[in-house]
């Protein structure tokens, strides 16, 4: 089971049990329920927020670069040259790899 489905079936039977709905909650937790409004409903809410956080690490990745901070070499990065325009790609939500 991947990370986001597993943080997807903790929230959605989190939500049931909080409402009430503690059988519905357990099936969730049980690997079921996926068909629940609920469990689609945290499973599109971790995955946007999943390609945020990727988009973001991409993007931080590029300004880690060890020679990117060395004076004499860091007019070679691209970092360097971009001005910030991937770290605010990443903020707004651009995909860092398509970048026509």
């Amino acid at each position: 089971m991947s990370p986001v489905l597993g943080d997807a079936r903790a929230v959605a039977a989190a939500f049931l049990e909080s409402h009430g709905q503690e059988p519905l909650g357990a099936a969730v937790r049980a690997g079921g329920g996926d068909d629940f409004p609920e469990m689609k409903i945290a499973l599109a809410a971790l995955r946007m927020h999943q390609r945020e956080l990727e988009r973001l690490r991409t993007a931080l990745a590029c300004y880690a670069e060890p020679d990117f901070w060395e004076a004499n070499v860091s007019e070679a990065t691209l970092a360097y040259h971009d001005h910030g325009t991937i770290a605010r790609d990443a903020l707004a939500g651009r995909d860092l790899t398509n970048r026509d």
